[in-house]
């Protein structure tokens, strides 16, 4: 979804390897819609090779979708492989490939889809943050 600087290449890559028929590309989709999108999907698949936390991780547990990243970041503070997503140490075409056989089919995956929701909906609510934003004023103040 979206549309970056890369589109045409992308593009032009999907047409000259007869990929099509394969890959959907989406124009840009407003924040409010992404949930339908995710809700779609069998597996969100980040092969960053830096983060932070990205938000994108956290609407898709949300959304009851299971996650494929590679550990960076803040990605290991909330996924640990087989429990509340899966883990995979390198982004290189073919492990990428290798995990994502390995994620679907894993016959944990909709458990793994549930922990992760669960731990969205326990850590990221608005009552969290206020509590996280008083803890961290408390203790300036102190």
């Amino acid at each position: 979804m979206g549309d970056g600087h890369l589109r045409q290449e992308i593009e032009r890559y999907l047409n000259d390897e007869k990929l099509t028929d394969k890959v959907k590309l989406i124009k840009f989709v407003p924040h409010e819609e992404v949930s339908n999108y995710l809700n779609e999907l069998k597996l969100l698949l980040l092969p960053s090779y830096t983060e932070g936390l990205p938000n994108i991780m956290l609407e898709s547990m949300a959304c009851g979708t299971p996650v494929l990243a590679t550990e960076v970041g803040g990605i290991p503070d909330f996924i640990a492989d087989g429990e509340c997503g899966f883990i995979m140490e390198s982004n290189s075409p073919d492990y990428i490939a290798r995990n994502v056989i390995r994620v679907l089919d894993d016959s944990r995956l909709e458990q793994v889809a549930f922990n992760a929701y669960n731990l969205v909906k326990r850590e990221f609510t608005r009552d969290q943050a206020l509590k996280g934003y008083r803890d961290i004023l408390m203790e300036l103040s102190a």
